[in-house]
């Protein structure tokens, strides 16, 4: 049984927010060996990791653990460089004080400004999907939800974004495997309206009449005004970018 139950919500017990289940970082066998190659002989760890980078970053549980990837990698790179330079220092040719400041320096600018930067891009893209995830379970059992067409236009995900959460959400007990879920959206029935509340003109006794759809804003494609990438908002809401973190407007 999952932490969330079909019809009750979260599970009796159950404290704090549903995404606290999800591991931190889910690492596949694939993902330890780049790490380990990352620390040994850090250009072909880089290598590995953009594989994964370019093969999986479509996912949306994916990209902390992407980042996360690219950072141990460049601070393997980094502890390469530091085990040259110890060495070089206690070898016959050792290196004087100023050049060996002078290569901290750089490899430092080199390596760990963009292993720091990769860190926070991890930790940011890991609190998005916590909160995508909790945005899903509250849709999912307070809002009674049951498209993927719906949860879609509510998150401003793609339906196949949708699916792979789930799945995961599922796989990891953050939702009852035993939910099931329909493709495309429900067109709920227009709500009756009691004419004599909503007009003067009302007929005698007070018929119920059925109020006309009104024309509703659909989810949609907007560049990013930082990095220029494409990224789905939702009517009257706004969103950090998926890959610059941006802050992107419906308009």
């Amino acid at each position: 049984m999952g932490i969330v139950n079909e019809l009750e919500g979260l599970l009796p017990g159950r404290e704090g927010q549903p995404s606290d289940g999800l591991p931190k970082y889910e690492r596949t066998t694939f993902d330890y060996v780049t790490i380990g190659v990352g620390y040994l002989v850090m250009p072909l760890g880089l290598v590995l990791a953009l594989i994964r980078f370019f093969g999986t970053h479509y996912k949306n549980y994916r990209k902390p653990v992407n980042y996360s990837l690219l950072y141990h990698v460049f601070v393997g790179g980094f502890v390469q460089m530091m085990g040259f330079i110890l060495y070089s220092i206690y070898s016959d040719d050792g290196i004087d004080v100023t050049t060996l400041i002078i290569l901290l320096i750089l490899f430092a600018l080199v390596l760990l400004l963009p292993a720091s930067a990769f860190a926070k891009r991890a930790a940011k893209a890991r609190f998005r999907f916590s909160q995508l995830a909790n945005q899903y379970v509250q849709l999912i059992t307070a809002g009674r939800v049951r498209y993927i067409g719906n949860l879609a236009d509510r998150t401003g995900q793609s339906e196949g974004d949708v699916n792979r959460d789930l799945i995961y959400l599922k796989k990891y007990g953050v939702l009852d495997s035993g939910l099931l879920f329909s493709e495309g959206a429900d067109t709920e029935p227009d709500a009756p309206v009691n004419q004599a509340d909503s007009s003067p003109f009302s007929s005698p006794g007070g018929q119920t009449v059925y109020q006309p759809p009104r024309p509703q804003q659909q989810p949609k494609s907007i560049r990013c005004p930082g990095c220029g990438a494409q990224n789905t908002v939702s009517p009257l809401q706004s969103k950090n970018c998926d890959y610059c973190g941006t802050t992107v407007s419906y308009s």
